[in-house]
């Protein structure tokens, strides 16, 4: 089948996002790969989204609505994936938005392979005027084990869907869609991309940054309290460690991923008192921590800084470094976009 002919599905969860979906429509409307069927799953928004994606499907042919009952965003793909009949599959998230030709060179870079990835333009400090291009630092096409590689290491092409244009087949078990998993809450799009790297045989990488990850009010934590949702990463990032290939180079750069992921829930239980959140968050990490010390991911500035921390926590004295890390924490560092 040539190139021009293959349909590629956009799936884009939505809820209350009302002040930045045109600018995500505009995006993916405007691609100069046109072959698109985009696929609005309106996840029970109180807010005008539900408005806007009708609006802008009876200006654009090619987009579909669902209106469902709020479920969470993995609820809202998983919708997105049953309505899906394009032969390729991508994922774009509300307040984001794409470069123009994103669709065309991943496409182009695919091949035969069963998924590719490109970088990412991120907004650091809650601040829209200052970016940073997380580009791939690979190109090409490589096996599962090297892929999932740079996918975990520093400045990789992270463990978020969106991307990434994924082979239909290779999102496909037993002859269904390989499901998100709606227990979790943060850190489900690891557990899923995990499945799905089990399906491919071959995945290439694009190392322009071609998506626009937008830091808002929704993805930010702002609070010291650490809920039950955001503790589910704990266990959702074992679980992809676990589907992982148990390659010792990976599982390194997996658990550091880990440690450097959820670090802050543990600075956060800790200044909000919340001690039995805090010695799960603990134990957890602990056997983290040496893969995270010995990986190449963080500065020695960095490893010097835990270690303070660590003994700060340890004496449960909040001293002057945990007070900070905590300001930061809340005011302007993020460690992922979860929504």
């Amino acid at each position: 089948m040539q190139e021009a002919l293959q349909k590629i599905s956009v799936i884009i969860p939505v809820y209350n996002v009302e002040k930045y979906l045109p600018q995500c429509l505009e995006s993916v409307c405007g691609q100069t790969y046109r072959e698109l069927e985009i696929i609005l799953v309106d996840d029970g928004s109180a807010d005008r989204s539900g408005e806007i994606c009708d609006e802008w499907s009876r200006k654009d042919p090619r987009i579909k609505v669902i209106h469902k009952k709020n479920g969470g965003v993995s609820s809202a793909r998983n919708e997105g994936l049953k309505a899906a009949s394009g032969t390729l599959i991508g994922f774009v998230d509300s307040d984001d938005w794409l470069e123009p030709g994103m669709y065309e060179t991943l496409l182009k870079a695919l091949g035969d392979s069963d998924m590719v990835c490109c970088g990412y333009i991120d907004y650091p400090l809650d601040s829209m005027t200052v970016s940073v291009k997380r580009g791939v630092s690979h190109s090409g096409t490589c096996g599962v084990l090297q892929a999932a590689l740079y996918i975990y290491e520093k400045n990789g092409c992270f463990t978020s869907v969106w991307n990434k244009l994924y082979c239909r087949s290779a999102l496909m078990d037993s002859g269904t869609f390989i499901k998100m998993d709606t227990s979790f809450s943060w850190g489900e799009d690891e557990v899923w991309l995990a499945r799905v790297l089990e399906n491919c045989r071959k995945v290439s990488f694009v190392p322009e940054a071609l998506y626009h990850w937008r830091p808002t009010e929704i993805s930010a934590t702002r609070n010291n309290c650490v809920t039950g949702r955001q503790m589910t990463l704990l266990k959702a990032k074992e679980q992809a460690m676990k589907i992982l290939p148990q390659e010792r180079r990976l599982q390194i750069l997996v658990r550091a991923r880990m440690f450097n992921d959820c670090y802050s829930l543990k600075v956060r239980s800790y200044c909000s008192k919340d001690w039995e959140k805090f010695r799960t968050i603990s134990n957890t990490l602990k056997k983290m921590k040496h893969a995270w010390m010995i990986s190449g991911d963080p500065s020695l500035i960095r490893k010097i800084k835990v270690q303070l921390l660590e003994a700060e926590m340890m004496m449960k004295v909040p001293g002057n470094l945990v007070m900070l890390t905590n300001i930061i924490c809340r005011y302007g560092v993020k460690n992922g976009k979860n929504k």
